[in-house]
This record gives structure tokens, sequence and C-alpha cells, in this order.
């Protein structure tokens, strides 16, 4: 019986290199595996370019190109770095962190942020330097000064704010984006609709890592406004012992808001931000969380986004269990007193009044 062979060599590299770039990053990567002629044509910047642009527009606008491209390695790494989300495997956590360094700036760091509704991207943005060092003036007293207050401050990064006012049907040059989804269910429409990914990259190191779930955590609606929703994204980090962070863990939370409005259904992108919290739901402060957001770029990564929203449900579940037992203190302390209160009223009232 004859064997039919396919013999690559006989196919051009041009024609090799058109067929990779239809590929996904992880068929590609395999394919790459298999011989050194993929390997070879795997290994071209311009796919994984491509591949990167079609899945983060973020990394095909202008300030992106040379925050990614300044390695030889860039765009590859990107996608290997950023596809896959952060996994809560904290038992193996310590094999992933490198050495601190002493001083982690703002500025070492970019962010790409891309929002998407039904596979369509509706916004991006990328970040050079995460926004807090915009207002340091040269006066060096005045530039440690304000970077002190950053370190020890609650730790929050808004990189968009639309004003609802700003906003004239036509002139915000943004797209309004029309739900499909049945007027009463808006929340699960938005659930099952709307994907964010944020990009944290690391200039120096050239590491990267996405902070987001990708799928929304929880959607909520503000009743007290019209049509306002508030949808939670983000990852929980494992970290080191050495930051004193309760159960060595932080949860990574981006909250965006949005407006529908309800007679057309249209989508319109409110404000996005990016806060950290400990396991007691305080906020992390600077310096703390600009050393967690180092450590999440070398944490385990997963591509079962069920166990990343399981790794957030055992955290809030965490969370809950030390909120319980604030309360319980709380009530305890209260108790004590009132009975110590009410024993002194008794004494006092044996002695003073007559027998």
């Amino acid at each position: 019986m004859e064997h039919l062979q396919c013999d690559l060599k006989c196919l051009s590299r041009d024609i090799l290199a058109d067929i990779m770039v239809r590929l996904d990053g992880s068929t590609l990567a395999s394919a790459a595996c298999t011989c050194s002629d993929l390997r070879g044509i795997a290994r071209n910047q311009r796919l994984w370019k491509q591949l990167c642009n079609s899945t983060w527009p973020s990394t095909a606008l202008d300030e992106a190109q040379h925050l990614i491209s300044s390695s030889t390695d860039g765009f590859r790494r990107f996608y290997a770095d950023s596809y896959p989300l952060i996994s809560n495997d904290h038992k193996h956590a310590n094999n992933y962190f490198p050495i601190q360094p002493t001083l982690i700036s703002p500025s070492n760091f970019a962010l790409f942020i891309d929002v998407y509704y039904r596979e369509k991207c509706i916004t991006s943005s990328v970040l050079d330097g995460i926004p807090m060092e915009t207002d340091f003036g040269q006066d060096d007293d005045t530039t440690t000064g304000l970077m002190s207050w950053v370190l020890n401050c609650p730790f929050k990064v808004v990189p968009s704010d639309i004003n609802d006012e700003d906003i004239e049907d036509g002139d915000d040059g943004h797209d309004f984006v029309s739900l499909v989804g049945k007027a009463d269910d808006r929340c699960n429409e938005l659930k099952e609709g709307i994907r964010l990914s944020w990009v944290l990259l690391d200039k120096k190191r050239g590491k990267a890592g996405n902070l987001s779930s990708w799928k929304p955590l929880s959607v909520k609606k503000i009743w007290a406004s019209n049509g306002d929703y508030i949808l939670h994204f983000g990852c929980i980090i494992p970290v080191q012992e050495s930051l004193q962070l309760p159960h060595n863990l932080a949860k990574c939370l981006i909250v965006a808001r949005c407006n529908i409005e309800e007679k057309q259904g249209y989508l319109r992108w409110k404000e996005v931000s990016m806060h950290i919290e400990d396991t007691s739901g305080a906020y992390v402060n600077g310096g703390k969380s600009l050393t967690i957001l180092n450590q999440a770029l070398y944490c385990s990564r997963s591509n079962n986004r069920h166990a990343v929203e399981k790794g957030y449900i055992q955290f809030e579940g965490r969370k809950q269990e030390i909120i319980r037992k604030k309360k319980l203190e709380e009530t305890l302390a209260d108790w004590l007193c009132i009975s110590f209160e009410v024993v002194i009223l008794l004494i006092l009232g044996y002695r003073i009044l007559p027998i």
C-alpha cells in the first residue's frame, strides 16, 4: 500500500506564511513545534503582530508600536504572556516571583485596554506609564513628595472618563453600539456580550499580563441613575508573604461603567478604573499595589476561564468570612460595653439609693 506524504518543502515560503497568518495563536505555536521549516516561519514577527492587532486593537495604535517592538521577539512574547489569564495557583506562586526591585515606578508600566461587544471592539486605548506622575513638576522635592503620597495612599487607575454632559449625539467621536438583547434583561445581555482586556506591560523587562477576567464577573444596575450599569472584571493575584496581606492574596478589580439608552438600546461607555483590594475588602496603597502588579506578571496562567472565575468566587468567600468575623467581634464588644455600663449603673444605684 502506497503511503501519501505531504512535503512542506514543495510549498513556497510565501504560501506557508499566507496559510499560517490565518491561524490563531495556539495553533500557530503548535505548528511551530512540528518542523524546522514551520518554526522559522512562525518566528516572523509580522505574523505575531497581525495576530496581536486582531486580538487587541490597542496594539495597532501608533502610540503602542514603540512599546512592543522594542525587543526582537516583542509581539510573540506579548501574545504568549497576555492571551492566557492569571490563575490563582497560590500553592506554586513563589516559583514565579523574581527578585523584586527596591523601587517600582508607575512609569515602568504601560496599559493596553480594549473593550468589545459581541466580538466587535468598541473602544481601545494605550497608556504609556500608569497616570500618576503626570502632575509631577520638575522640582525634585515636589516630585519626591508627590511620589511618597502616591505610594502611601489608596491606589486607583482611571485611564478614561467620559462625562455625560460632554457627549452630544454624533459629536463625541465614539460609536454608539446597539444592544441586541431584550430591554428587560440588560444585565444578562451585558454579561454575555461585553468583554474587556486590560494588559499590563513592564517596559523594562518586556513582560506582560492580562489583569482582566475577559468576561464580566458581575453586572449590576444603578437604580438611582438613568440606565447606568456597573461591570466588574479582574483577577486574583497570589502574593508573597512579605507583603503581609491576609491569605497572601490580592484582588485586582477593574470597574467599568456604561450607560444604556433604554428606548433605543444604545450602549455608551463612560468610565473604567482599576484598584487592588485584600481579602478584608480594604484598598491596598500605592507602594504595595505596584509590587503586586509587578508580581502579577510572573504568576501562573490558565486558558480555563471557569477556573479563573472559581478562584474569584473563593476569594469573595474568604472576604465574606473575614467580614462576618469582624461583625461578630464588633457585636461582642458592643454587648460587653453595654453589660459593663449596666453593672456600673447597678452598683451606683445600690450605693446611692437608701436600703
